[in-house]
């Protein structure tokens, strides 16, 4: 991006308080420590910090402008609008509209990150692609990608979330996505969203702004997205392992490795795929990501082998040896759902010793909340994790799920010190937990103190 503040104030519906309107601008930020020459400063209102008392840090940090929602003595250039976040989101919405270029929007319950980095590796065997840079998903993050677009580039992947009831519409708004994949439906936020279809139907609005001949690239595997009906607004493409899905993997097999895999097209074509990532649902995200890249014309066998390069993001299903002890590290964040894809990916380790699944709590859940922990316990025992270790209050109810032989740990720490007396060599871990819940410190732990 290259605007000046005269038509970043134009396109965001604000005047120019004080500056040169000849500045220029070539992105967007929120956080004042993260200033630089070019970058202007979005001040946020939150419910614990207002961020317009940090437009004095920006400016002395470098920051070249700053939104501001009042008249106020500043350091450097000011645009005043109505509302700082709803002035980012029009700004970047004007300025998607300079560009022709195929986007894809990916949203979900889980696997959003996942798909997104697939997608973009998929379709980077063809297109100079832009992409969400780590999980910037948000309604603030989503316009900052967006304007991260040049002229060079032929293609992007922008990963869109939503927590509540709305912002779905917002955000396609500015992404005005031409084609779209949703991972599947499940229950992550579910306490904004109230029920699984109120989920679904806030993320299908991902394809409010795709031509009838646009494809929206579904799960077929999911119940809800299974049956979705777009009226002929746009084109509905499963993909999945079960039988029936357009875009179909078959004959998994896992290794050290990773997994190898057929993928399966709808006009009849086959194509091995290898994934450094073990788990069926890594798969089904590979599906999609393929499914898109060959829309957007890669050829499927260039395709499939940039999959092959994927690397898991940070703290997301990252396995490593440790001293002895197979580490899985899926301490981003966790929902029921992705608690379920973890236990599994864990239950399915070929390993000598024993399993251990380190728990933590899952918010926003709402009235789902007991039964979610609940079920989370449940399913580890079901699946023979041998000894489960839930931290916290919330974790409480996971062991209460999994019954006789679950331990209660009141924090990490307490957490890590019973790792550190059970672990033996041989054994696996899974380290899992809302993003609130920090569970990366027991990550640290293990790989700074190896068991072995």
């Amino acid at each position: 991006m290259k605007l000046t503040l005269f038509e970043i104030a134009g396109l965001a519906g604000g005047r120019i308080l004080r500056g040169d309107p000849g500045a220029v601008v070539t992105n967007f930020f929120t956080d004042s420590r993260c200033a630089g020459p070019g970058l202007m400063f979005v001040p946020i209102r939150g419910e614990n910090n207002d961020g317009h008392d940090f437009i004095g840090s920006a400016f002395r940090n470098g920051a070249a402008a700053s939104f501001t929602d009042h008249p106020m003595e500043a350091e450097g250039p000011l645009v005043l609008v109505e509302d700082c976040r709803a002035a980012l989101q029009r700004a970047a919405e004007k300025y998607r509209e300079r560009f022709s270029l195929p986007i894809l929007g990916i949203t979900g319950s889980v696997g959003k990150t996942t798909a997104k980095e697939m997608a973009a590796l998929a379709i980077g065997a063809g297109h100079k692609v832009w992409k969400t840079p780590g999980n910037a998903n948000s309604q603030v993050g989503v316009p900052i990608t967006v304007c991260g677009l040049e002229p060079e580039h032929t293609a992007a992947v922008v990963e869109m979330g939503v927590s509540m009831p709305g912002e779905m519409e917002r955000i396609a708004r500015v992404v005005k996505p031409t084609c779209g994949i949703i991972t599947t439906i499940g229950t992550s936020h579910i306490e904004f969203m109230k029920t699984r279809e109120n989920i679904m139907a806030e993320k299908v609005k991902l394809a409010d702004y795709l031509k009838s001949d646009a494809p929206l690239f579904v799960s077929g595997d999911n119940d809800l997205l299974s049956s979705l009906d777009s009226g002929g607004r746009y084109r509905i493409v499963t993909f999945g392992l079960s039988e029936g899905c357009m875009w179909r993997g078959t004959d998994l097999e896992t290794d050290s490795g990773g997994q190898s895999f057929l993928c399966r097209t709808p006009d009849g074509r086959t194509q091995s795929v290898r994934l450094p990532a073990p788990g069926s649902h890594m798969a089904c995200d590979a599906l999609a990501a393929l499914a898109a890249a060959d829309w957007l014309g890669v050829p499927l066998p260039d395709a499939a082998r940039a999959l092959a390069g994927y690397i898991p993001p940070k703290m997301r299903q990252v396995i490593s040896q440790e001293g002895g002890v197979l580490l899985i590290d899926d301490s981003y964040n966790a929902s029921p759902d992705s608690m379920r894809s973890a236990l599994g990916l864990l239950a399915g380790q070929e390993i000598s010793g024993q399993r251990f699944a380190v728990l933590a709590g899952m918010r926003e859940l709402g009235d789902y909340t007991q039964q979610g922990h609940l079920e989370t316990g449940a399913y580890a025992k079901e699946l023979g994790i041998d000894t489960l270790i839930a931290v916290g209050e919330l974790g409480e109810i996971i062991a209460e799920g999994y019954g006789p032989g679950a331990i209660c740990a009141k924090d990490n720490a307490q957490a890590w010190e019973l790792l550190r007396e059970l672990l033996r060599p041989g054994d696996a871990v899974l380290v899992k937990g809302s993003r609130g819940m920090k569970t990366e410190g027991i990550v640290e732990k293990i790989k700074e103190n190896h068991i072995c």
